[in-house]
């Protein structure tokens, strides 16, 4: 039978590539009525965020010499991580992601997808699709996208074909992808993979990918994001899968994204790492939906990992955390690095 032998939470946001001193550009975003926050489980106003955390001082975090000190040990704890992934010499992954309009448009957002491609292939925007992000987007893409030319890297489908029978036998519609779902490069801001997935290539497997899965979920459009406890649900199926799975398999579960964001909420985010650690997913389930919503619902691919490795003897271990704050009230992206082996 396969063995998982690791799992690995890892936040994926773009802030990480973005140099510091740029951050003000999303800062800007930030402020404006038109974009919604959610803190402590609601729904506000950037105005009604400011005057909620202002005994807290934030703005003392945002001096650049405190952001670029959180980048160097991040990228040292990203370091460590790619260092473990490949000591562990999985054989598969499994990733578990979220889409942001990259590869699923308006016209279809499926709530769960295994991915059964032969290969996958991450590549560069055009200049095109780089015109219509939003300001700063594409400051981040060395972090996720290849720097000229178009990298393939080997899928999974004989794993992903018998993983989505296993959901579907436990009563989990899922949607399938036989090949790479490319956007309309003329609607799309990128036709490659999602950062979510492409972060994780080009940061944790250093592009030395090993064939893999991606599992699909919509954490951030309504009205079809499954709930905290149905990825749970389809974390356990998977990994009751994949370790009856007829397989000698040296095999690695990735969370990719999270933990708190748009307004990082770092005794939230520490509360999650701590429940993550010692698998009290009943804990982590506690917490309403409203928590887990825009940045902070890709928490929920942590939450689909947990599942998979809850009944294993993997231990976890907390490697660093850091805020990375960009506004006064607190917004920006957190950056929370973790292993279980």
């Amino acid at each position: 039978m396969a063995n998982i032998v690791l799992g690995i939470g890892c936040a994926h946001t773009p802030q990480l590539h973005t140099p510091a001193d740029k951050w003000e550009i999303r800062a800007v975003r930030d402020t404006q009525d038109g974009v919604p926050m959610w803190y402590h489980g609601e729904r506000m106003t950037y105005a009604e965020v400011l005057e909620k955390r202002k005994h807290l001082n934030l703005d003392a975090q945002t001096a650049m010499e405190i952001r670029e000190e959180r980048l160097q040990n991040s990228y040292k704890a990203i370091d460590k991580l790619s260092g473990i992934f490949a000591d562990a010499k999985p054989d598969v992954a499994i990733v578990f992601g979220n889409d942001q309009g990259e590869m699923f448009l308006k016209d279809i957002k499926p709530a769960f997808t295994i991915m059964g491609c032969e290969q996958f292939k991450n590549m560069p925007r055009t200049e095109d699709q780089i015109g219509r992000l939003p300001p700063g987007i594409a400051l981040a893409d060395p972090g996720h996208l290849p720097d000229a030319e178009t990298k393939v890297f080997p899928g999974h489908p004989e794993l992903a074909k018998y993983l989505c029978e296993a959901a579907m036998d436990a009563s989990f519609d899922i949607s399938y992808s036989h090949e790479q779902h490319v956007a309309d490069r003329t609607r799309s801001q990128l036709s490659g993979m999602p950062h979510a997935y492409g972060f994780i290539y080009k940061q944790l497997f250093r592009d030395h990918v090993v064939p893999h899965v991606p599992i699909d979920n919509n954490t951030f459009f309504p009205p079809n994001q499954p709930r905290a406890p149905r990825c749970f649900e389809l974390g356990k199926v998977i990994g009751e899968a994949v370790r009856a799975w007829d397989s000698s398999a040296r095999v690695a579960i990735i969370a990719s994204g999270g933990l708190s964001h748009f307004v990082v909420d770092e005794e939230f985010d520490r509360d999650i790492m701590a429940a993550m650690e010692r698998k009290d997913f009943e804990h982590l389930l506690s917490y309403s939906e409203g928590y887990y919503q825009a940045g902070s619902s890709e928490i929920k691919s942590w939450i689909a990992m947990g599942g998979a490795i809850k009944d294993t003897e993997l231990q976890g271990h907390i490697v660093d955390y850091y805020a990375l704050y960009r506004t006064p009230a607190g917004t920006g992206s957190s950056a929370a690095f973790m292993y279980w082996q």
